[in-house]
């Protein structure tokens, strides 16, 4: 064995021994993969848990969507019978030859909440009942006899087509569809000025549930960012702790080069993908939600600027995923570990030639091997970080 051979030995193995023979397994990796995801989801589920101790505000009713402008900040906050639809209305016949509109009165459900009730709301809408369903009922009349003139519009077609055949009988009568038609487009007319002196009524009444509905938004979402705070406290009680630990633990244990800083560099990614979680939601409807909406109807009103932000878009992924390979190659070819990695194999750092024709310098390049510490003066290995007599760090 050349002396350089056992300087390297001596210089290397006690620092870098887990970089060869004792590195984690494949096995170890998978159980690593297993208990992140496991941990993750375990946490993520508990942090949903949470947001059910604190009582929730109740949920503004179906109703108010018609007068309310939800925005993004309010995302989660619609409650399931915002969604309830409402009940069709039904129509019953109204003469022998044209079966068209008669509606029947139904009740539309809507449960107000306390908001909507401490600013009287439910009064105004029962003032407000009547007029709302005959103007539900006036529209879907209206969308009927649009459907059914345009049905007879073809038949009327139809019906001058086959008055140009010389077949006998007809299945469309000219006469009858021009009847249909005209009584059809004066009950359109009249529907048309029911609507219209329905929606004048119902103005009024609409402004002023639109003044009430400005004053209960802004009740309820302060009620909401109340509910935030509380389960936002009680995630960080939970989660930040957890993540101080972690994060404490994973730098000793990296500090001292453990075998077992693997398993808390997973920890720290769930504590880490926690975290952001809960800052995230907290921050979301202070001014996030905000923000972005605002830049988001701005980028939408210039096309260009929109192409220049998915372009943004591209250019950060290109940063972010080719930065990352690019510290990664950096990492693995850095000169001394490449250097290191040839002369385990002894072979020369530059040129790869058998360091068994070497002394101080290489045989085929020149390449410098060893050279004098300059703190004992005894040959070292010029690429590895200590020397093997004195244990002095270069100062490369």
């Amino acid at each position: 064995m050349w002396p350089f051979e056992k300087k390297i030995e001596q210089a290397y193995a006690p620092e870098h021994a887990g970089e060869t023979e004792q590195k984690t397994p494949k096995a170890g990796y998978i159980l690593l993969i297993a208990m992140f995801v496991t941990s993750l989801f375990f946490g993520w589920r508990a942090l949903d848990d949470l947001q059910d101790v604190p009582q929730k505000p109740e949920y503004l009713s179906s109703c108010a969507s018609i007068f309310v402008t939800y925005q993004w900040e309010d995302n989660g906050r619609y409650g399931e019978d915002r969604y309830v639809p409402l009940p069709e209305t039904v129509y019953q016949p109204k003469s022998d030859y044209y079966p068209a509109i008669s509606p029947v009165e139904t009740e539309v459900p809507c449960v107000f909440s306390s908001f909507e009730a401490n600013h009287g709301v439910p009064a105004v809408f029962e003032g407000r009942k009547s007029l709302d369903l005959g103007l539900r009922n006036a529209h879907l009349g209206l969308q009927q006899i649009l459907g059914s003139i345009a049905d007879y519009e073809r038949q009327y077609s139809l019906a001058l087509q086959e008055n140009l055949t010389p077949e006998q009988r007809h299945l469309y009568n000219i006469g009858i569809s021009q009847k249909n038609l005209e009584y059809l487009r004066t009950q359109r007319a009249e529907l048309q000025n029911q609507i219209d002196q329905l929606k004048a009524q119902l103005k009024p009444t609409d402004e002023q549930l639109k003044a009430l509905y400005a004053d209960i938004l802004s009740d309820y979402r302060s009620a909401w960012r109340w509910y935030e705070l509380k389960v936002f406290l009680l995630e960080a009680v939970f989660v930040f702790p957890f993540f101080f630990f972690v994060f404490s633990r994973y730098r000793r244990l990296l500090f001292r080069k453990s075998p077992y800083a693997i398993i808390f560099t997973a920890l720290l990614g769930v504590a880490s993908v926690l975290v952001v979680r809960v800052l995230i939601s907290w921050f979301w409807s202070l001014f996030l939600a905000r923000i972005i909406q605002s830049l988001w109807t701005f980028i939408q009103n210039f096309a260009l600027l929109k192409s220049l932000v998915f372009y943004g878009g591209m250019a950060l992924s290109i940063g972010v995923f080719g930065g990352a390979v690019y510290l990664l190659q950096k990492h693995i070819f850095d000169p001394r570990r490449v250097a290191v990695r040839s002369l385990r194999n002894k072979k020369c750092p530059q040129c790869e030639t058998t360091l068994d024709l070497a002394g101080e310098y290489c045989a085929n390049c020149g390449k410098h091997i060893q050279g004098k510490c300059g703190v004992c003066g005894k040959l070292r290995i010029i690429d590895l970080p200590h020397c093997p007599h004195c244990g002095s760090l270069s100062t490369r």
